[in-house]
């Protein structure tokens, strides 16, 4: 009896160790490489726990595509996450829209913010364009 249960628990944990290998793989393998961009941080209607940010300018034209789209800013280290929002500005309204640059790879194949369209961009140096508030992130 207690065989039985036990193999099914050992399969239940393979199986989930695999599923989060497979993720974990899946996401290495999606990220582009090291990309700028210029990006201006929206607050859209869903709300103040939005962080998703507008494209205005990129340093390699085969990310053309992403101007005048959104991207969702992230960091890389889960453990030790930024909020953009909650980081450079305090939530008013008259601190939306400030322009960053954003050194990082985008994801290929998420979508995730506020419309559940927009890639995520995993940053690893941020710098608002008035030269303060400079992070770096690795």
């Amino acid at each position: 009896m207690k065989n039985p249960i036990r193999y099914c628990l050992i399969i239940i944990v393979l199986l989930g160790v695999g599923y989060w290998g497979f993720n974990s793989w899946k996401h290495k393998t999606s990220l582009g490489e090291l990309i700028i961009i210029e990006a201006t941080f929206m607050q859209y209607v869903c709300g103040d726990e939005n962080d998703d940010a507008k494209v205005e300018k990129v340093s390699d034209s085969r990310y053309n595509f992403l101007l005048g789209k959104d991207i969702n800013p992230e960091t890389e280290n889960s453990l030790d996450p930024i909020d953009f929002k909650d980081y450079f500005y305090d939530n008013r309204t008259d601190q939306y829209y400030m322009t960053y640059r954003l050194k990082g790879s985008l994801e290929q194949n998420s979508r995730s913010g506020c419309s559940d369209s927009a890639p995520r961009f995993y940053v690893e140096e941020i710098e608002r364009l008035d030269g303060t508030h400079r992070v770096v992130k690795k």
